[in-house]
């Protein structure tokens, strides 16, 4: 990805976080990040290409941040699923992931309308399946551990108000540990 592709998602990003999704246009977009209409074109042929591209950096963020716990775990049964864990919930939650989980917000609210722009998350997720299960002994468990997670997450991500105190992060614990025995 190039420089100006990075400087038009980082323009996209802060216009979802501080002014909401519906704001979310390239002309927008392109007075956010200094540029030309046409410069936002070049690389992003449209407003879909645009949230696609915005989507699939979150994702290889979070890969990213995922294979670097997993490297770490010297547990091979459960790894992938406790680094996921804890990427997606941290135990000091930075400014970047509320950041993040903002614009994870605004990019659910985008593709409300045009589900095919989800394919390149349902593909990572269909990976991820994949990898918890072959690498776990109970792959049924793995997978209610995963679920819990992704239900808390997307209760996060949707402003749907769950514990998010104390008994979130015992929940969170809890998942963490069924993890070592999968």
């Amino acid at each position: 990805m190039s420089g100006s592709q990075y400087r038009i998602l980082d323009a996209a990003e802060r216009i979802i976080v501080r002014d909401g999704v519906a704001r979310l246009t390239l002309d927008a977009v392109a007075a956010e990040a200094q540029m030309s209409k046409g410069g936002v074109l070049y690389h992003f042929k449209s407003k879909e290409d645009l949230i696609v591209g915005m989507i699939k950096r979150m994702a290889d963020q979070y890969d990213e941040q995922v294979q670097e716990l997993e490297s770490n775990d010297p547990n091979p049964k459960g790894r992938k699923l406790r680094a996921m864990l804890r990427v997606s919930f941290p135990e000091a939650p930075t400014e970047a992931a509320r950041y993040a989980d903002s614009i994870c917000a605004g990019l659910v609210a985008a593709v409300a309308t045009n589900r095919s722009l989800l394919e390149p998350i349902h593909e990572r997720a269909r990976q991820m399946h994949t990898c918890i299960t072959e690498e776990a002994r109970d792959p049924v468990t793995a997978m209610i551990v995963h679920y819990a997670a992704d239900g808390i997450w997307l209760n996060r991500i949707f402003g749907i108000p769950i514990e998010n105190g104390e008994m979130q992060r015992k929940v969170v614990k809890r998942l963490l540990e069924m993890s070592k025995n999968i």
